[in-house]
């Protein structure tokens, strides 16, 4: 009996010592046979601290493991820690089921030199045995896959860049590819404190994915290498956040739509002969729809802001930004000696923005083809549109600064396609002609010495048909004398005998350019059209000097004005600048502008004017007041009070049978329109004393204390009979308080 037990206890406790020794080879077996066999298994040099390896709980651990590269000692791939855990009991049903792992302290260098990368040879030595796995029907899955505290060296050889990625965390709470379920979230950190983290998920029949990106902080110099690839850029800097979302299907991957956001801040960007290409303090683009197949972009909101660039044209008529529209003619010569069989014409792009907005800009433009080099600043440019479209109707609306002290005002309704519907203002005040004296050098060997421009403009194109208006002001304008050294393109045009034939008996120039016609009629030449404009332009854009409004001893006195007027005139800005330069020269000089308005003469132009523009409206349902364009303003302003249809309108609010003469219909305007025009009157006084405070304080510099701006006293406005002007009193500064 006693043999009996003794004999199964002896073979049992054989086993079980077997299976301890087994056990407790099994490990440094295992790693003395892969580290022995690693060129055979690998093509590589394998070097690890521990293995150790449980068959019974199927887990496996690997302390120090380094890979190397195919000279055997540059480390490929190392790894301070892994351990996973495997349900033994799965692979009988042929899958590998991993319930968990963990791989710290992972440090991989990755080399790439076009098509070669430093890892080619490892894809070569098991692309067999991928084959095989693929074809072998076991199914995979991963479950609680934790990578921790990584990082990886990118090295592109051929263009000298290095990417690291830092502080890798990659969490896989489940990965089934045999019914391809899968929940993977990834973390990681790049140069300069940028963070990375990604998820993707699966749908349970695997058919679509899911995607969520977020990048912070990341440094646009990392694609610095590879714009300079296609485009002569020296220098890029700034950085970006991202944060995306996609949802798209596995069976073609590019199939997707995605929405999220871009931030790009700080960017700047110079090209290769160091000159800066432009600086962007802020660019924020909220992405509601991109789609690549349908090739749809659908922004909600791009705000761009804080841009500043500069135009060079180069003396050879090249400029900084060529580049953007070059292309290999080499490559072009090539693709059609290819092209043998008609090729269906791409999709084009459907681009929409709803909510378009840039401010804060200049553009400075140096043109160096002329005889004297060319320097013109934009800035304060403000830009907005609403549902911006590449295909469709827009509106824009444009303001900025010209040169610091002129006013550019743009407003485009319209399509980007052809040019059956477009409606462009175009508005421009107080621009210093004198700037562009270099293209009057190259054209008629005159420069321009000084002047004053405005030039207000509405052209509308509805069904081919074109109607526009055109008005041009110059005043003050000087022509200096002609430079025998330069060839101009134009030596025989008398350019200052044609300023002076132009010139009103006040040296000034106003002239009105219409434009009417039929796009599509043979007869009509839009280019004619606008050449003809072009040059009336050029030979009017000079004057003789404008003779101010002095009193006997030459000195000025007072600025007159139109009591309806919205902006200032050319000769008005000259007179404003004439007094900013005698207070510059004058510190003990201070000026009051009192504006002083004819108040029953304003009164009744108001009236007239609103039975006017009602008038208008009657018979142009489709407009509304807030509508009104240029063109339409225009149309009222020159309706004659004894026009036919005006004195019709105006008979509706008249007792009289008939209205006959132009005093008839003043004296209906006056009765029905007087209280509304007694109170427009000073809000029109307020915002002409803003816009005039404006230009001299903000504009010209000038402070408070040196020059002010007040308007009449009511109870002195209905006595005054002259014509409406600001009338300057002049003090020495130390009384300035005592005038106020």
């Amino acid at each position: 009996m006693k043999k009996a037990v003794k004999i199964p206890l002896i073979v049992l406790g054989s086993i079980i010592g077997l299976l301890l020794v087994v056990l407790l080879l099994l490990s440094p077996i295992a790693k003395s046979y892969l580290e022995k066999h690693d060129q055979e298994l690998m093509g590589r040099e394998l070097s690890m601290g521990k293995l150790w390896v449980n068959p019974f709980s199927g887990t496996v651990k690997i302390n120090d493991l380094t890979l190397y590269e195919e000279d055997g000692t540059t480390p490929f791939v190392h790894f301070d820690r892994f351990t996973t855990t495997i349900k033994l009991r799965e692979l009988l049903n042929r899958r590998l089921w991993v319930k968990r792992a963990t791989l710290s302290g992972l440090d991989v260098n990755v080399e790439q030199d076009r098509d070669w990368f430093n890892f080619t040879s490892l894809l070569e030595q098991f692309s067999s045995d991928t084959t095989q796995s693929r074809s072998s029907g076991i199914g995979l899955v991963f479950n609680e896959i934790n990578i921790e505290n990584g990082s990886i060296r990118y090295a592109d050889l051929s263009l000298g860049n290095e990417l690291l990625l830092r502080d890798i965390a990659l969490l896989i709470p489940s990965i089934d590819l045999s019914e391809m379920k899968t929940d993977v979230g990834l973390d990681l950190s790049l140069a300069d404190n940028a963070t990375l983290h990604t998820n993707l998920r699966l749908s349970e029949n695997g058919k679509k994915y899911y995607i969520n990106l977020n990048i912070n902080h990341l440094g646009l110099e990392i694609i610095e290498p590879y714009l300079q690839q296609n485009f002569p850029v020296d220098l890029l800097t700034g950085w970006a956040d991202l944060d995306l979302e996609a949802e798209g299907v596995t069976d073609h991957i590019m199939d997707f739509d995605m929405k999220g956001s871009l931030v790009l801040n700080d960017v700047a960007l110079q090209d290769t002969d160091e000159h800066p290409l432009g600086v962007v303090d802020s660019v924020f683009a909220e992405i509601k729809r991109l789609q690549l197949n349908d090739k749809v972009l659908n922004l909600g909101t791009l705000h761009l802001s804080g841009l500043n660039a500069k135009y060079i044209v180069a003396s050879d008529s090249t400029s900084n930004f060529d580049f953007l529209f070059q292309r290999d003619t080499t490559e072009m010569a090539l693709e059609l000696d290819t092209v043998s069989i008609p090729v269906e014409e791409p999709k084009s792009w459907k681009v929409s923005i709803d909510d378009l907005t840039l401010d804060q800009t200049e553009v400075l433009y140096e043109d160096h083809t002329l005889p004297e080099v060319f320097h013109y600043e934009i800035s304060d440019i403000n830009l907005t549109s609403k549902r911006f479209t590449l295909d469709g109707d827009n509106s824009i609306h444009l303001q900025a600064m010209l040169n610091h002290v002129g006013k550019l005002f743009v407003n485009w309704q319209g399509s980007l396609h052809g040019l059956d519907k477009h409606n462009l203002t175009l508005m421009l005040s107080n621009v210093q002609v004198a700037d562009f004296s270099p293209y009057t050098m190259q054209m008629f060997g005159v420069p321009v010495e000084s002047g004053t421009l405005s030039f207000r403009s509405q052209n509308v194109i509805s069904d081919g048909n074109i109607n526009g208006v055109n008005k041009l002001q110059t005043a003050s304008l000087k022509l200096g004398d002609k430079n025998k050294k330069i060839h101009p393109k134009f030596p025989k045009v008398p350019l200052k005998l044609g300023v002076y034939l132009l010139a009103d008996r006040h040296n000034n120039i106003c002239v009105d350019l219409p434009v009417s016609g039929n796009l599509n009629d043979p007869k009509f030449s839009y280019r004619k059209t606008l050449r003809k404009v072009f040059f009336n332009v050029l030979a009017k854009v000079s004057a003789s000097p404008f003779r101010l409004m002095t009193d006997e001893d030459n000195n000025l006195k007072y600025i007159p004005f139109d009591p309806l007027q919205f902006d200032f005139s050319p000769e008005q800005y000259v007179m404003l600048d004439n007094v900013v330069v005698t207070l510059q020269s004058r510190s003990d000089l201070a000026i009051i502008l009192e504006e002083q308005v004819q108040y029953e003469e304003v009164v009744k132009e108001l009236c007239i004017s609103q039975l006017k523009r009602d008038y208008y409206l009657s018979i142009h349902p489709n407009m509304k007041f807030s509508d009104l364009d240029f063109l339409s303003s225009e149309a009222i302003r020159s309706i004659k009070l004894n026009d036919k249809g005006l004195c019709d309108y105006a008979k509706q609010y008249s007792k009289k049978k008939k209205l006959r003469s132009a005093k008839d219909v003043t004296s209906v305007a006056c009765e029905v329109y007087r209280d509304k025009s007694e109170k427009i009157l000073p809000r029109l006084m307020e915002r002409r004393n803003e816009l005039l405070s404006d230009y001299v304080w903000n504009v010209k510099g000038l402070t408070p204390e040196q020059i002010s701006v007040t308007t009449i006293d009511a109870s002195l406005m209905k006595s005054f009979v002259k014509p409406s002007r600001y009338e300057m009193h002049v003090f020495r500064y130390e009384d300035m308080e005592d005038a106020y």
